[in-house]
């Protein structure tokens, strides 16, 4: 059966189709909760493997499987693992398709997963691990695989793989091996009593891990005054901000003065009541334009402050003393630092 991108997906598609009209797609008769979810996730894998998105089908199609258990959904994740070139993820797929199937599976089908199989045999590496502890956890690049003794050897892509063990009351192990398409690897690994948390007992030797590498305790954190700190001047941009919103409220009733002041142009008044509307008018735009001024002057000042000025030190017992005047036609600022 020649799996290619450019048809695999019709293949997975037509058979989707059957999996989602079969009443019986469970072995294990789920609940009814149980296997409406299955579909619901079957369906979804099958639109994100149409769309391309491999890995999110992958996991939508092994947790339908979970929920409802049919020999039919490993075939589509036995295509899915294929596009993403996962051949030992395939391979085992494919085998479990055709055990759980059993009679099942027509013989025109079967012959195609086996010819299937025949080909990813020669992609893929067996490792026949042995451990001298019963019980250890065994991963593969970080994906649990089983517990030891396996009852199978190994089936691993061909490259740099990582072989892992642990349980309780032993040190973790680690053992890197790299296989080509076809081996059939023997690895006997032995699990020491110990703790995989705790450091291992000094050779006399540098060890590459860990801030004590040398065995001389790491260099102490210096402690050290490093000078004045440039403090954030906060009183100045609380002016600067008060400063900025009183132009902003000052603007505001000179807009409203001057409106008042061309109704009154336009409608008969008498020259008292003209005289009084400019003045106010006036009056508040100079009120404005000397807040504006202000506000900038104290923004320039807080800049300054904030990241040109030389820090102040901390050392020296310094008060800030200060006073904002506005006036109708000026604003004063003094004060002590």
């Amino acid at each position: 059966m020649e799996v290619t991108a450019r048809w695999a997906r019709p293949v997975a598609l037509a058979f989707a189709c059957l999996v989602l009209l079969d009443p019986a797609v469970s072995v294990a008769e789920p609940k009814a909760d149980e296997q409406v979810e299955a579909r619901n996730r079957y369906k979804k894998g099958l639109e994100l493997y149409e769309e391309g998105a491999f890995d999110a089908a992958l996991i939508e199609l092994q947790r339908a499987y979970d929920l409802s258990p049919s020999y039919k959904i490993l075939y589509n994740v036995a295509l899915v693992y294929l596009q993403l070139n996962d051949f030992a993820g395939s391979l085992r797929n494919f085998k479990k398709y055709l055990d759980d199937g059993g009679k099942k599976i027509d013989q025109k089908r079967r012959a195609e997963v086996e010819k299937e199989i025949g080909k990813l045999q020669s992609r893929v590496a067996t490792v026949e691990l042995s451990v001298n502890v019963e019980g250890a956890e065994v991963s593969i690049d970080d994906l649990d695989v089983g517990e030891t003794p396996l009852d199978q050897p190994l089936i691993v892509n061909a490259g740099k793989r990582k072989i892992s063990l642990q349980k309780s009351g032993y040190a973790r192990l680690t053992k890197v091996i790299v296989v080509a398409g076809g081996d059939k690897k023997k690895l006997a690994l032995t699990l020491e009593a110990g703790s995989s948390g705790a450091a291992p007992p000094s050779s006399g030797k540098p060890d590459a891990t860990g801030p004590s590498a040398l065995g001389k305790p790491g260099p102490a954190r210096d402690t050290k005054d490093d000078g004045p700190k440039r403090p954030v001047p906060w009183l100045w941009w609380g002016v600067t901000g008060g400063l900025a919103a009183g132009t902003a409220v000052a603007g505001v009733l000179t807009l409203g003065a001057q409106k008042d002041l061309d109704a009154k142009k336009d409608a008969p008044s008498t020259k008292g009541e003209l005289d009084d509307a400019a003045s106010k008018t006036r009056t508040l735009a100079i009120v404005t334009d000397v807040l504006l001024v202000g506000s900038v002057a104290a923004g320039g000042y807080a800049t300054y402050l904030t990241f040109f000025a030389k820090p102040a030190d901390p050392r020296k017992d310094k008060t800030a003393r200060w006073a904002v005047g506005v006036g109708p036609s000026s604003v004063t600022v003094a004060g002590s630092f």
